[in-house]
């Protein structure tokens, strides 16, 4: 299998070099699934989570640029989103591992990706302080104020929280592939 980010430069030594150039304008990098361990595991959330970001390699030296959400539930904001430069994340403490989603292009990474991203919806506060429960935080079922919160009874149904998992599989991967900004290996 070549891989296809290393081969970013043009054969200019066989004609017709300038068909060459015009297909390799684009440069394709490598876009990532990256799990890496969670400081603080929430009580809240099933066991062996890890934190979920996506990672497009864009140099040869494994950089790139990180997309996440950051941030907690109990934040009066919920979580919110971020991009930023990052070295290769396997070479980050705390990383679980890193799984190839498929290439995109130099003509639209970083400013459509950034777009989409941005508009996406994130985990928003689900966790408050439960005055009724001596101030333990907990999920709760409505907001209905500022402060104010209609919490779960002992034994209700609760509506599972979203976090940075949900936000990659749920929301970020599937607009990425929806508009065309990850594609496969061989398109």
């Amino acid at each position: 299998m070549t891989d296809l980010h290393n081969s970013r430069q043009p054969d200019m030594t066989s004609p017709p070099h300038r068909f060459r150039t015009a297909i390799m304008a684009s440069n394709r990098y490598p876009v990532y699934k990256v799990k890496s361990h969670m400081a603080l595991p929430d009580p809240h959330m099933p066991p062996g989570r890890f934190h979920h970001a996506i990672f497009v390699e864009t140099s040869d030296n494994g950089f790139g640029t990180l997309y996440h959400v950051t941030g907690d539930v109990t934040s009066a904001n919920g979580m919110s989103y971020e991009s930023r430069d990052s070295p290769d994340p396997a070479q980050l403490e705390g990383f679980y591992s890193k799984e190839l989603l498929g290439y995109t292009g130099s003509d639209v990474h970083p400013q459509q990706w950034s777009s989409v991203l941005a508009s996406l919806p994130t985990p928003p506060q689900q966790k408050a302080s439960n005055p009724k429960n001596q101030g333990r935080v907990e999920p709760f079922k409505e907001k209905v104020g500022g402060y104010e919160y209609v919490f779960y009874t002992d034994g209700e149904e609760r509506k599972p929280l979203w976090k940075c998992t949900e936000w990659v599989e749920w929301y970020a991967i599937p607009a990425l592939h929806e508009r065309g900004l990850i594609q496969s290996g061989d398109q």
